[in-house]
């Protein structure tokens, strides 16, 4: 073990032996570490919340769903040892992404950034208790999570000694990583720079009653604020869906903002979010061409009205609850937002096939998801276009 490593998980000594996709091992331990996960109830509520959410989607029955895609094709096996390079800036992230990795029939190493989440730090904990257990002894050589000082260096080795590797953060992390030597065999699935948007129909909220409206608020904010929005499939945009603007429109919007901010209500705004928030909020004001709307519903809730659509809407940054309103009709919008980084399009009081239909129909480069408001950060096997179980796998063919 090289000194610059500091283990959270495992030894370090991973085997390179594939096994098959959704083998039982694996399959027991994540339901394992999803019963310990949902029994501690831990000390802070909101510290814990993406814990909490890891360990539900980690249950057996989840992953069993899962795995009812992948029956038609067998003959597969892990490629051997896949290496996972998570942003910093999205809690445990690692564990999902591992959790992929571990999937698909391989043996992992993870690198968390010394600067990650507290949560991360406290799963490993669990994770690495879990599989000191005699049953998960021979799992315990196919997990490896750490961090480390020297990045360059130890990354550059794990990346050069890997079969395949997982990388997320901005482009530019990526590029350099990618740059580094690999074997001429590694696979590379890499989560760049991307931005999410939300679709809601003005007219179908105005018509919801107050409890669905609450309900809905509640789902828009666990797709937003549970990680600060930081997440590549939180909404950035806002569009609401309509024809012209009249006073019941303007209405509709200020109702649904406070909904929003109720839901809001148990979010950890601390000082250095505030400022950030603040900061990013005047500098987009002061470096705008057009006049802007902004409205402020205390330190929970930011919104600025558009009067066009950016002409690059991965520089309009927001976060801990700042969001960039846009009126019209959704066919207007969809084109010019598309480009190759959106990644997310949730939806209310709009049909999600005809958002597909319109996305196959014109060719567009950007959309890779399309899903209901709350299911914006729900982890699937499919991300970001590409499948986790087949690009870390590989496909035996034969014939009879």
């Amino acid at each position: 073990m090289k000194h610059e490593e500091k283990v959270l998980v495992g030894t370090g000594k991973l085997v390179e032996e594939p096994w098959e996709p959704f083998c039982e091992p694996v399959l027991e331990f994540l339901n394992q570490l999803s019963v310990i996960i949902r029994r501690d109830q831990g000390t802070s509520a909101y510290q814990r919340k993406e814990t909490k959410a890891f360990g539900f989607w980690c249950r057996r029955t989840h992953m069993e769903e899962f795995n009812k895609r992948y029956q038609e094709n067998k003959t597969r096996l892990g490629r051997g040892i896949i290496f996972h390079i998570p942003a910093s800036n999205v809690p445990v992230l690692f564990a999902y992404s591992l959790t992929m990795g571990l999937l698909a029939g391989n043996s992992c190493a993870a690198r968390i950034s010394s600067r990650g989440e507290k949560q991360d730090w406290e799963l490993c904990k669990k994770i690495d208790s879990l599989l000191k257990e005699p049953e998960h002894e021979k799992l315990r050589e196919r997990i490896f999570v750490f961090t480390c000082k020297k990045e360059q260096d130890v990354v550059q080795r794990w990346i050069k000694q890997c079969d395949g590797c997982v990388l997320w953060g901005g482009d530019r992390t990526i590029m350099s990583l990618r740059s580094m030597p690999m074997k001429p065999d590694a696979v590379q699935m890499v989560f760049p720079d991307r931005y999410s948007i939300c679709i809601l129909d003005t007219r179908c909220l105005r018509d919801i009653q107050p409890e669905v409206l609450e309900d809905l608020a509640h789902r828009f904010y666990n797709d937003s604020y549970a990680m600060d929005q930081n997440a590549c499939s939180s909404p950035r945009f806002v569009l609401w869906n309509q024809k012209g603007e009249t006073e019941a429109d303007r209405n509709t919007r200020r109702i649904w903002w406070e909904a929003v901010v109720r839901a809001a209500a148990g979010y950890e705004i601390n000082n250095h979010k505030a400022t950030a928030k603040y900061e990013a909020l005047c500098r987009f004001a002061m470096e705008s061409d057009d006049d802007i709307q902004i409205e402020r519903y205390n330190n929970l809730l930011y919104t600025i009205m558009l009067k066009k659509i950016p002409a690059n809407p991965l520089e309009v940054m927001g976060n801990c609850g700042m969001f960039f309103q846009y009126v019209g009709e959704w066919k207007d919008f969809m084109s010019p937002l598309a480009l190759r980084q959106l990644q997310t399009v949730t939806y209310y009081g709009v049909r999600g096939k005809d958002l597909i239909d319109y996305v196959l129909k014109n060719h567009l480069q950007g959309v890779n998801r399309v899903v209901p408001v709350g299911k914006a950060v729900d982890m699937d096997p499919i991300w970001d276009g590409q499948d986790f179980i087949t690009m870390l796998s590989r496909q035996i063919s034969w014939e009879d």
